[in-house]
C-alpha cells in the first residue's frame, strides 16, 4: 500500500525515537528484509549479470548472526500473492521496473545509476528461504499480503516490527516500527544494535490526530488503492517549510485533526471524516476509499482455491507463492530482468514448462504479463497437460499422493529430457535445466551460446567450500575480478538459463520434487560465470580439473554434448546419380574449411539411399555461400539444407502450409529458422506459433 513522502516527513520531523536493540523478540517482514539486504550490500551485489547468490547468503547470514550475537529472536513473515484489486497496480511497477532493467543493462560497470535503480534478480526469495530454513529460523509465508499477518503477530507476541513498507506507519504496531533504513545492525556493538523505533501514537500526538483516522489520512493521501486527487487545496492550508507533497500531507493531517468527531464511535469517526475530506475538495464518496480502509482497519482473511496440501506447502516456504496468483487470478506476472533487449524476452526460453506448470495447476488459460520489445503487454498462454493417461490422472487435489516415478515422468516430458543417474543428486535438476536451455537455443549460432554452456559446466563442479587445489584458486582469482566487458548475448543467454531454473524448480516443488532440491544459493553467480564465458578462460581451466571433478564434468560434457552448436548444414544426395559440383569459383572451394565431417543415420535395408553427410563449416560465411547456390543442384541427386533440432523441425513444418497460404495471396512469405516473415513483417499467431508468446 504505502503513503508516499510519509517517511521523509517523519525524519525531518524527528518523531522517531533513537534505541539500542538487544534481547528481545522482532517479527521481520521478509520480502523488505531480503530486498534491502541485497540493495544495500556493501560491496554492492552484482545486478547486471543476473545475480550473485553465494554473495546474497553471506550477507544474510551475517544478518541473522548479528540477531543471534544481540540475543533478537527473529520471527520471519513473507509476502504470498495479491489480490486482484491491485492488478493495476502491479501492471503499473512493471513498466517501472522494465525501464530500471534496461538503464542498468545499459549503464557501463563504472557508470553511476540513478538513485533506487535496483532490479532483484530472479532466484532471490527462493535463496532467502532456503537460508532460512538452513539457518533454522522460525518464518511462515502467507497465502496473501503479509501486513496484517504481521501486526496480528506483533501485537500478540508484544514485539515491534521490522521492515521498509511504510505502511506500519499507519498501522497499530504496539510497541513500534523499526524501518530497516534506521536499523544500524553493521554498527552493532556490546550486543546492541543502534535503531530509530516509531510509534503511531506518537505522531498522533504531534498533529493531535485521532488514531482512529489515520486509515482515512492513508486512503486519501494515496496508497496502492486509492488517491484523493485535491488539486492543491490541501497543500494551500498547510503552514509546513517543506515541498509540496509534504505540505499536502501536513495539510490533509491538520484537516483531520479539526474534524468534529464529539460521540461517535471509530467506525463513525472514519466514515464522518472520509465524508468531510471528500466535501471539502468537492469530490463525491465512493468505494474505492472505503476499502482502501478497511486494508488497515479490518483486513480480510486470505482465501484460496488451493487445495489445503498446496498451501500448507506454500506455507512452509516448500512450494513458490506464484501457484496462487495462477489457481486464484489466472493471472502471471513475468517481472522484467536485465537482459539483451534487442532480442525477446528470456521468458520465452521456459515457455513450455511453465505451460505445464500451468497445466498441474487450472488446466486451461493463464494471462501473462510481461516483456514485448520495449513494452509491457499481456498474453494469453494455454496450458499442456501431461500426455500419457496415466498422468492425465494426476489431478492437483491429489497430485501430493501420486507414485514418484509418475511425477519425475511429468517433469522430464516438460523438459524434453530424461534424468542421468551417474551424476550427483544435487546436480540433477540443474543438469535437465541445462539440457532443455541448450536445445532451446541451438537455433542460434553463436560461439557465445557454447562458452556460457562450458561456464556453467565449470560452475557445477566447483566447490568453493572444499578442499583448495589450482582449479579452485583460479575459479576464485576469477570471482573477484571486475566485470569489465559486459557482452549482452552471454548475459542474456544466463538470463533464459535462469528463467528455465526458476521455473523447473517451481514446477519440481508442485510435483513434491522427484528430483532432489538443488542448494539455490549455489546455482548461480553472474560475475564468475561471465568472466568464465571466455574460450581461452575456459581452456585454463579445463586443464586444471582433475580428480572427481574431471570425472563429473567429463559426464557432465557427454550429457549436454556441446559440440552440437557448431555451425552445420545437411547435404544429402536424393539416389543414385553422377557426381554433380556446385559452380563455385575454385579459390573459394580450396578456402572452404570444415570443422567435422560425418554422416548420420544407418540407412534402411533395401532402401538404396546413402546416409546423409553433415558437414560442420569453420565460417558462417563459407555455410551461406555454399547455401546460396543450391539452386544449381536442381534435378540432381543432391540438396542442401540446414540441420535444426527436432523441436525446430516440428516447428517449420506447422509454418510451410502457412507460407504457402500466402504465396497464393500474392505476398512474399519468408521462413528463417522457426519464424515466418511474410513481406518483411514477423507472423505471429498463439494458434499456429505459440513459441513466439
Amino acid at each position: 500500500m504505502e503513503v508516499s513522502k510519509l517517511k521523509k516527513m517523519i525524519d525531518d520531523l524527528c518523531l522517531c525515537k533513537e534505541v539500542k536493540v538487544e534481547k528481545t523478540g522482532l517479527i521481520i517482514d521478509g520480502n523488505a528484509l531480503y530486498y534491502s539486504l541485497y540493495y544495500t550490500s556493501d560491496p554492492k551485489l552484482d545486478q547486471r549479470c543476473g545475480g550473485d547468490y553465494p554473495g546474497f547468503k553471506h550477507e544474510v547470514c551475517k544478518f541473522f548472526k548479528t540477531l543471534q550475537d544481540c540475543e533478537v529472536n527473529p520471527y520471519v513473515i513473507l509476502d504470498g500473492g495479491s489480490g486482484p484489486e491491485k492488478h493495476e497496480h502491479n501492471v503499473s511497477p512493471l513498466k517501472y521496473k522494465l525501464k530500471k532493467a534496461k538503464t542498468i543493462a545499459e549503464t557501463e560497470p563504472d557508470g553511476t545509476l540513478p538513485e533506487a535503480y535496483n532490479v532483484l534478480p530472479p532466484l532471490v526469495k527462493d535463496v532467502f528461504i532456503e537460508i532460512l530454513r538452513e539457518k533454522g529460523i522460525e518464518f511462515k509465508v502467507c497465502l496473501g499480503e503479509a501486513d496484517p499477518e504481521v501486526v496480528s503477530e506483533a501485537n500478540q507476541k508484544q514485539c515491534a516490527v521490522l521492515s521498509i513498507d511504510k505502511d506500519f506507519y499507519i498501522f497499530d504496531v504496539h510497541k513500534g516500527f523499526l524501518n530497516l533504513d534506521n536499523f544500524e545492525w553493521k554498527k552493532e556493538e556490546d550486543g546492541k544494535i543502534p535503531a530509530r523505533i516509531y510509534t503511531r501514537s506518537k505522531f498522533c500526538e504531534h498533529f493531535k490526530l485521532d488514531p482512529a483516522l489515520m486509515p482515512v489520512f492513508a486512503s486519501i493521501a494515496g496508497n496502492d488503492y486509492s488517491r484523493l486527487e485535491d488539486n492543491g487545496a490541501f497543500a494551500k492550508e498547510s503552514s509546513s517549510p517543506g515541498e509540496y507533497s509534504i505540505k499536502r500531507l501536513d495539510g490533509m493531517l491538520g484537516f483531520l485533526s479539526k474534524v468534529n468527531l464529539d460521540g461517535l464511535n471509530n467506525s463513525q469517526k472514519r466514515e464522518h471524516a472520509l465524508s468531510e475530506a471528500l466535501n471539502h475538495v468537492g469530490k463525491k464518496e465512493n468505494q474505492t476509499f472505503k476499502l482502501a480502509i478497511k486494508k488497515y482497519v479490518k483486513p480480510e482473511k486470505t482465501s484460496s482455491k488451493l487445495p489445503p496440501w498446496v498451501c500448507e506447502k506454500v506455507e512452509r516456504g516448500e512450494l513458490t507463492t506464484f501457484v496462487t496468483s495462477v489457481v486464484d487470478w489466472k493471472t502471471m506476472m513475468l517481472t522484467p530482468l536485465v537482459e539483451d533487449f534487442s532480442q525477446h524476452s528470456s521468458y520465452t526460453a521456459a515457455y513450455r514448462i511453465r505451460q505445464y506448470f500451468y497445466g498441474l495447476l487450472t488446466g486451461g488459460e493463464i494471462t501473462e504479463y510481461g516483456r514485448d520489445g520495449e513494452e509491457i503487454k499481456d498474453y494469453r498462454v494455454p496450458s499442456i497437460l501431461p500426455s500419457s493417461d496415466e498422468q492425465k490422472q494426476l489431478k492437483l487435489q491429489c497430485l501430493n499422493e501420486a507414485p514418484e516415478h509418475s511425477r519425475r515422468r511429468v517433469f522430464e516430458e516438460a523438459l524434453q529430457v530424461q534424468t542421468s543417474e551417474n551424476i550427483p543428486d544435487q546436480l540433477k535438476l540443474p543438469v535437465c535445466v541445462t539440457v532443455f536451455w541448450f536445445k532451446k537455443l541451438q537455433h542460434h549460432p553463436k560461439p557465445e551460446t557454447v562458452n556460457c554452456l562450458h561456464a556453467l559446466l565449470l560452475w557445477f563442479v566447483c566447490e568453493p567450500d572444499g578442499p583448495e587445489d589450482e582449479f579452485e584458486r583460479k575459479m576464485k582469482a576469477l570471482k573477484d575480478e571486475v566485470v569489465r566487458n559486459w557482452q549482452p548475448r552471454v548475459a542474456h543467454a544466463f538470463s533464459q538459463w535462469q528463467c528455465c531454473m526458476r521455473q523447473s524448480l517451481h514446477l519440481n516443488q508442485l510435483l513434491c520434487s522427484p528430483l532432489p532440491e538443488p542448494q539455490c544459493a549455489r546455482l548461480y553467480c553472474g560475475p564468475l560465470l561471465h568472466r568464465l564465458a571466455d574460450e581461452d578462460t575456459i581452456k585454463q581451466l579445463q586443464k586444471t580439473l582433475n580428480g572427481q571433478k574431471k570425472e563429473i564434468y567429463k559426464n557432465l560434457k557427454t550429457i549436454l554434448n556441446p559440440t552440437t552448436t557448431e555451425e552445420g548444414s545437411s547435404i544429402c544426395r536424393r539416389g543414385p546419380g553422377n557426381e554433380t559440383h556446385l559452380k563455385l569459383p575454385e579459390d573459394t572451394v580450396k578456402n572452404i574449411g570444415f570443422k567435422r565431417v560425418h554422416r548420420i543415420r544407418a540407412p534402411k535395408t533395401g532402401s538404396g539411399r546413402p546416409r546423409p553427410i553433415v558437414a560442420k563449416f569453420g565460417h558462417f560465411k563459407q555455410k551461406e555461400q555454399v547455401k546460396s547456390r543450391d539452386r544449381e543442384l536442381k534435378g540432381t541427386d543432391f540438396s542442401v539444407n540446414d540441420q535444426f533440432p527436432r523441436e525446430i523441425l516440428e516447428r517449420r513444418r506447422v509454418l510451410f502450409p502457412v507460407l504457402r497460404s500466402f504465396i497464393q495471396k500474392c505476398s512474399r512469405p519468408v521462413i528463417a529458422v522457426d519464424r515466418l516473415y511474410v513481406d518483411g513483417q514477423l507472423y505471429r499467431d498463439p494458434g499456429t506459433t505459440p513459441w513466439l508468446y
